[in-house]
């Protein structure tokens, strides 16, 4: 683009001459534009006038010179076009909010340093007759059916919370279940818009259904693509991946279809569906859309964090039920090994999802940990330090089961992958358990 490359030579030329003539015929003749309109232009990009970021960059460069030489507060003024050291004063003093003298004294710590702006071009969306997509919009970090797709939205409505500390919160992050296929959808210790909400969003449910079982899904569609037009991705369940929640970042009007993402789908380019997918999901309710709006209220993060410890310790801890398939938390892994320790175990549908989405999400929970650790310190850092380095222990010998127990493993029984994947269990189990035990001690140093 010649014209961001010329306008970024006319701020090369103004940084040049910060302390000396700003010539703004000369801007005009580099950016090859009228003045005026360049500097109606300058506020569209940066929100502030072209004065003000003269003014700003000649009081920041002076806080340099206060900081890093002994020149005279008077000489410094004069050096960036101010006739009087009480006219710089006045001027520094209206930024800073601390005069040059005590600038100086301080070494200038705690004040801001306003750097050299430059031009790039975001392209945001791109928008046709019949096709409308968000672009730059981030692939799912972990393989989390319920709650990655609500971090990726909430991250580009601009949430400052990390992807780790966001699926610790959640409570995924801490979870081992199986016998069924739908466990990592079925198990969990809050809902998708319960999650949104804790963490201070306002959202809209869009249902597939009504309550009297009419199907409402053309108002779900129109209202996701209504959502995208004003520059949101949404979630959307089964709309690209089967019985999840998927961010859905644009949509295709004459191929009936929706864009975006998956956490199996769309990684390198996004996916397109047909609209109607998420209306006839058949594996799961067709759940509909969740449209997540501007954030009004804070997460209560101690709060947040000691219940998400307290709900991964209870799920751990659920006892077996022998005569259900299904299981859950340390007596459900313990289980898993000894039937790959057995013969014909069958390596099925089960098996590999719920692989795939543990053996994913439990790497967020070592990060997680640690991040929680690092605010409070004392027992509780120690605790979720080992706890963090059982379940990191755990994710290496999963991720050394990959081979065995993925969804892109061979199907069925096989004795051989049998020999191997029990011992492999039995200890990630163990692993599991010792990282449980010392949660329990951090959560004890929470209370005291």
């Amino acid at each position: 683009m010649d014209w961001i490359s010329r306008f970024n030579q006319a701020i090369g030329y103004i940084e040049k001459n910060l302390d000396g003539e700003i010539n703004y015929d000369e801007v005009s003749q580099i950016s090859v534009c009228p003045i005026g309109l360049f500097q109606r232009f300058f506020v569209l990009a940066t929100g502030y006038t072209l004065t003000e970021y003269i003014r700003r960059r000649k009081l920041s460069l002076a806080l340099m010179d206060l900081c890093n030489t002994k020149k005279k507060i008077l000489e410094i003024a004069l050096q960036y076009g101010y006739e009087t050291s009480d006219a710089f004063g006045v001027a520094f003093k209206r930024l800073y909010r601390v005069t040059p003298t005590k600038a100086r004294q301080s070494g200038g710590d705690g004040l801001k340093h306003y750097d050299r702006i430059y031009l790039t071009l975001t392209i945001n969306y791109i928008r046709g007759d019949n096709e409308m997509v968000l672009l730059n919009v981030e692939n799912y970090r972990y393989y989390d059916p319920l709650f990655e797709g609500a971090r990726i939205i909430m991250t580009n409505l601009g949430e400052k919370l990390s992807t780790e500390y966001m699926l610790g919160i959640s409570g995924s992050v801490f979870k081992i279940a199986g016998g069924c296929p739908s466990r990592p959808t079925c198990v969990y210790d809050q809902w998708t818009t319960e999650f949104i909400q804790k963490l201070g969003y306002e959202i809209t449910e869009l249902p597939c259904f009504d309550q009297a079982g009419n199907n409402v899904g053309n108002e779900m569609i129109a209202g996701v693509k209504e959502h995208i037009n004003k520059g949101k991705p949404a979630l959307v369940w089964n709309a690209f991946t089967n019985a999840e929640w998927d961010v859905v970042c644009g949509y295709d009007e004459e191929a009936k279809q929706f864009i975006g993402r998956g956490s199996y789908l769309g990684r390198d380019e996004y996916h397109r569906d047909a609209f109607e997918r998420a209306v006839n999901c058949e594996v799961a309710p067709a759940f509909g859309a969740i449209l997540i709006h501007e954030k009004k209220t804070e997460l209560q993060a101690r709060d947040a964090e000691i219940k998400s410890l307290e709900a991964a310790v209870k799920h751990a801890r659920q006892e077996a039920d022998p005569e259900e398939e299904v299981g859950e938390g340390i007596a459900f892994y313990k289980r898993w090994a000894d039937e790959y320790a057995h013969e014909n175990k069958e390596r099925g549908v089960a098996d590999a999802y719920c692989y795939d989405v543990y053996s994913s999400v439990r790497k967020a929970a070592v990060l997680y940990l640690r991040e929680v650790g690092s605010k409070y310190g004392g027992g509780i850092l120690e605790n979720l330090q080992y706890a963090a380095m059982n379940f990191e222990k755990e994710t290496e010998l999963l991720a050394g089961a990959r081979p065995y127990l993925s969804w892109d493993s061979p199907w069925g029984v096989d004795e051989e992958r049998s020999k191997m994947v029990a011992p492999i269990l039995y200890e990630a189990a163990e692993c599991y358990e010792k990282a449980i035990g010392y949660l329990e001690k951090a959560l004890t140093c929470f209370r005291q």
